[in-house]
């Protein structure tokens, strides 16, 4: 039961997990940024931590616009079985 293990770590050790991501995201931008842009096809492609920047803004979004729909379609009344 590996699984359960891992899991019941990530919920005792939400700062650590937080960290882990952060510094995930901070090996993308510096990765990002010394990445070479000379074979570049598009104009979009030479524009620094545009995709990383793209790819977050997207993610967001994407939540956002998913619980949204959620609250609205899936939401009930507070005297709904009442």
């Amino acid at each position: 039961m590996k699984i359960i293990e891992s899991i019941d770590l990530v919920r005792k050790n939400p700062g650590a997990v937080k960290k882990v991501f952060m510094a995930w995201i901070i090996f993308i931008l510096i990765f990002d940024v010394i990445q070479s842009r000379a074979e570049a096809h598009f104009l979009i492609d030479k524009i620094y931590l545009f995709w990383t920047i793209f790819g977050v803004a997207g993610c967001f979004v994407l939540i956002k616009v998913a619980k949204g729909l959620a609250h609205l379609l899936l939401g009930k009344d507070e005297d709904y079985y009442g």
